[in-house]
């Protein structure tokens, strides 16, 4: 819980990120138009670039951003596997922070093998899924295999604690397991991934429902009608709220899956390994 509270305060925080955001970036816009007829009009605009300018930030510096909150999480699941007694408190933070640096002692790597399982993810289900080859429609068929890949790509967290598990190889080896668990277990972890997802998705809705009401109350003390921004922000913090608490608990289910397998099978065969390069130039 420690950890959870601790990821909760990071996903809260960009939430509040994204508002500010917004806001000076409609401020900014109305006070450049201020001397036109109607500088209101530039507020939406404005809150867009901001967002969007956040946005990109994040994503420029998404690894050191997230990698505390993210391989953190894989680290103390290991712990937890390996029958580690977890300390208290702020204890249990400074205990997942270093975990995930020895494991991972430059940011950047635990990105690129993230980056790396999740581009060989994306090339199974055009392999396993026969009812994508069997769409008469090109496009159709694209979009719905567009659809399934990015599915396939959710689970990339859950097959990266294998990592953090096997400590005997290298993050690297022990992605390598995962992803032959994935094409021997294509259908099972799939399905299972489904119902998390939906999962998770689910508890989004409410968590959106639940962060009208404040958000209302918040936006009705501004000067100004938001209009649909009002939905924007409850969906913000609705979706901080996912991040912080569904997303880990879905991974730590997906995670055990592929832990049991992981312990009854043998290793991968040379014609597995030939297979998962024939899909995938990034296994390669």
């Amino acid at each position: 819980m420690p950890f959870m509270l601790y990821r909760l305060v990071v996903c809260l925080g960009l939430a509040f990120a994204f508002l500010f955001a917004a806001l000076a970036g409609a401020g900014t816009l109305i006070a450049f138009a201020s001397f036109s007829a109607k500088p209101g009009g530039m507020a939406n605009s404005g809150a867009v670039v901001g967002m969007c300018a956040l946005a990109f930030l994040l994503y420029r510096y998404r690894a050191r951003l997230f990698f505390n909150i993210k391989a953190g999480h894989l680290a103390l699941l290991a712990e937890l596997v390996g029958g580690g007694k977890l300390p208290q408190g702020k204890q249990l933070i400074e205990l997942a922070k270093q975990r995930a640096s020895q494991r991972f002692p430059q940011v950047a790597d635990y990105l690129e093998l993230s980056e790396a399982v999740q581009q060989v993810l994306y090339a199974l289900p055009a392999k396993h899924c026969p009812y994508l080859s069997r769409i008469a429609n090109k496009n159709l068929a694209n979009i719905f295999g567009e659809l399934a890949g990015r599915f396939a790509q959710t689970g990339d967290q859950a097959l990266l604690a294998l990592s953090f598990v096997a400590k005997e190889a290298t993050p690297w080896q022990a992605a390598r397991t995962g992803l032959v668990l994935q094409l021997r277990h294509f259908d099972l972890l799939s399905k299972n991934r489904l119902y998390l997802l939906a999962f998770e998705y689910l508890g989004l809705l409410f968590a959106y429902l639940a962060m009208r009401y404040p958000v209302d109350s918040a936006v009705s003390l501004l000067p100004v009608d938001v209009g649909v921004w009002r939905t924007v922000f409850a969906l913000i913090f609705a979706w901080s709220l996912k991040a912080a608490f569904l997303e880990p608990i879905a991974t730590n289910a997906l995670a055990e899956l592929y832990f049991n397998l992981a312990k009854q099978e043998v290793s991968a065969s040379e014609a597995e390994t030939d297979e998962l390069m024939s899909y995938s130039e990034a296994f390669r």
